[in-house]
């Protein structure tokens, strides 16, 4: 009798696996996100102090999502920091250098993990056209590793930028002069 419930069960499992939802596929709920990066691949040994690593979105990126909501920011840590801010600017006078900060909060008390970490933007941002800079600003003790980075398969020149301690703008293929990265930083959508 085991052996005939063998072929049932199966039939059953099967059954069960190939069974919908009641909501259409088409119906599923699709979230965008201003990124550059791959996966998480490693992360450069920065300086002691801060160091702020950004990803830049230009007007011509952000343009398909006026009227979308900023809803948070992902980023990728290979050691927790001494301090994390996370920091939101406009778009800046040139490709270098952001504009005003629209947005900071200390993650300090929140972190205490490596790996991916998810920071939800009270009330969201709503992009209104212009670029748009996402940061994270780290400050380590000794020379040693924070924020991570992809490989640079589908490396953006304005996906490697970032601010030395000593308050310069530049990005990190500069300083190595042949690095091509994108820092593990994401900007969430609040779904349509």
């Amino acid at each position: 009798m085991k052996t005939n419930s063998l072929p049932l069960l199966l039939l059953l499992c099967i059954g069960l696996l190939s069974w919908s939802s009641c909501v259409d596929d088409t119906d599923d709920i699709l979230v965008d996100s201003l990124n550059y990066d791959g996966p998480n691949f490693t992360a450069p040994n920065n300086g002691a102090g801060f160091t702020t690593f950004a990803a830049y979105f230009p007007e011509n990126e952000v343009r398909p999502f006026i009227g979308r909501t900023l809803e948070s920011v992902e980023f990728w840590l290979e050691r927790i920091p001494i301090n994390t801010n996370v920091i939101i600017y406009n778009e800046g006078p040139d490709d270098f250098a952001p504009g005003d900060e629209i947005y900071r909060i200390n993650l300090n008390s929140r972190i205490n993990n490596t790996g991916w970490v998810t920071h939800r933007i009270p009330g969201g941002i709503q992009l209104a056209g212009g670029g748009v800079w996402l940061a994270v600003e780290t400050e380590i003790d000794a020379i040693g590793q924070s924020i991570g980075c992809d490989q640079g398969r589908n490396y953006s020149p304005n996906g490697d930028r970032l601010q030395t301690p000593d308050g310069t703008w530049t990005d990190f293929n500069t300083i190595t002069g042949s690095e091509r990265v994108n820092w593990n930083i994401r900007g969430l959508l609040a779904a349509e």
